[in-house]
């Protein structure tokens, strides 16, 4: 596949995913709402939030038609720039990468939750309406206070777009005033190779990289205990009650896993490569495609099982 048609697709699937991805979170937020038995309990609210969620990243998603490169020494998101103002396209790229943190966070604290609910359900009140307002806020503050990092230190600057001139030229035929970008530069080199580590750079990458791993190992952790915990108390739970929190807890764990496989584990695929000298050139606009339609996967998944919206959908 040449590097221009991998371009194109990336920055048509983010159009085409969009509608799509409505139509399932939509579908799928009027089943949360008018489906959703009452022993949900608090984590009925808990998966309209997510949903919310996901539809703020589909729309900053299609509002960002963002497409990808790599080289030896950096990974750098981008979308074509059509003026007037080169400070607010990159915004748009901010604002993609803010939701996809976010969404990491708060599906970690979907985990927690589930935790709570079977090992400490006389404290699943840190979860009721007020308490989860402050769940949420801080999900995307942190989310937020990360990504602005990338903002002061993984921007356009001169030495970083020099460096990124020739890549563009030869793979895209862009010159880099059409396009707005922002990513890690791990390395800067001269003419006699001589490479420099910008301290900003592997400092901001160091945070966000934490940020995954502390998400993924809260995910592992409690889901691990969790599972663990519905086998021991089979006997000691109704039928109904045992069935209905495993499958809690599997779509739970469907959910992790759908965005983990083909949104989070490619994008540390090509976060971390550059820094052993590994380029995938334009092919890591097939990542930034599996991002923009993994929603409306995750949505189908969820409707498929719960029963209750499975049902719901088969009457209609």
């Amino acid at each position: 596949m040449s590097s221009q048609f991998l371009l194109n697709m990336a920055l048509h699937t983010s159009g085409i995913g969009f509608f799509v991805s409505l139509i399932s979170e939509i579908l799928l937020l009027v089943l949360i709402v008018y489906k959703s038995r009452e022993s949900f309990g608090h984590y009925k609210y808990l998966m309209i939030v997510y949903n919310v969620v996901l539809i703020m990243y589909s729309i900053a998603t299609s509002n960002a038609n963002l497409a990808a490169h790599s080289t030896e020494t950096s990974y750098v998101l981008f979308r074509m720039y059509n003026g007037p103002n080169r400070t607010v396209g990159p915004l748009f790229i901010l604002q993609f990468c803010t939701m996809y943190v976010t969404m990491l966070i708060i599906l970690s604290v979907h985990f927690i939750y589930r935790y709570v609910a079977i090992f400490y359900h006389r404290y699943i009140w840190i979860f009721n309406k007020f308490y989860l307002g402050l769940w949420v806020l801080g999900s995307f503050t942190l989310g937020m206070l990360l990504i602005s990092l990338k903002y002061f230190f993984l921007g356009e600057f001169p030495h970083f777009t020099e460096q990124l001139r020739e890549e563009f030229l030869t793979n895209y035929n862009l010159t880099m005033d059409q396009v707005l970008y922002n990513g890690p530069i791990y390395y800067i080199c001269d003419e006699k190779d001589v490479c420099t580590k910008p301290i900003g750079v592997w400092l901001t990458m160091l945070a966000l990289c934490s940020c995954f791993v502390i998400c993924l190992a809260v995910m592992g952790y409690f889901g691990t205990r969790c599972y663990y915990r519905l086998y021991q108390m089979k006997s000691e739970l109704s039928e109904h009650t045992r069935k209905m929190q495993k499958q809690l807890l599997f779509a739970l764990v469907i959910q992790a896993g759908i965005p983990i496989v083909i949104m989070y584990t490619p994008t540390a695929l090509l976060l971390v490569s550059p820094i052993v000298g590994v380029s995938f050139g334009a092919y890591s606009n097939i990542a930034v495609s599996m991002v923009a339609v993994y929603p409306p996967l995750d949505q189908l998944a969820i409707i498929w099982i719960i029963r209750d919206y499975r049902n719901a959908i088969k009457r209609e």
